[in-house]
């Protein structure tokens, strides 16, 4: 069922992204919600089929998004292994997990899509760029990232409920 549910899920999160939280900016920055929700998603230890839900992510991000196809192509499976390494070797407080893990891929999505556009001959000076999307990226999607991590907990528990031992 967890398979099913990613569909819709993704599908409406993309549409909430392209849509609604493409206008809500922290000055030129905005909120990658897939990429918040497919590291929330990752860090849920019930969840048998995070691998499916990331590369459904990851197709769609790249077939809608105006930056370049392959930055969500490397972006969101890294997002998936940095949570499951973190999540098994490092800590066991799960919302920490989830702002580290946020922090280390919204730098990496942003850096690469700088690098990305900047191979495609779109000259954004780097102090700019750090400034004005970068760093406020960054920031709001570290504010999100506390009810996006909510809803993910809650959906996961409800698709994968964990079995009672009495």
């Amino acid at each position: 069922m967890g398979t099913l549910l990613a569909i819709p899920i993704i599908f409406i999160l993309l549409m909430l992204q392209t849509t609604l939280l493409s206008q809500v900016t922290l000055l030129h920055g905005s909120v990658d919600l897939i990429l918040l929700w497919i590291a929330a998603w990752s860090l849920q230890k019930q969840v048998p089929s995070v691998w499916f839900w990331t590369i459904l992510a990851a197709v769609a991000v790249a077939y809608v998004s105006a930056i370049p196809w392959f930055v969500p192509i490397v972006c969101y499976p890294l997002a998936t292994i940095i949570a499951k390494w973190v999540n098994k070797r490092v800590w066991q407080s799960p919302l920490l997990m989830m702002f580290l893990v946020t922090m280390i891929t919204s730098i990496v999505s942003n850096g690469l899509s700088y690098v990305a556009l900047a191979l495609n001959g779109i000259s954004i000076p780097l102090k700019t760029g750090l400034v004005q999307v970068m760093i406020p990226s960054v920031l709001i999607n570290l504010l999100v990232a506390l009810p996006v991590f909510a809803i993910a907990r809650d959906t996961a528990q409800w698709v994968y409920p964990l079995e009672v031992i009495e």
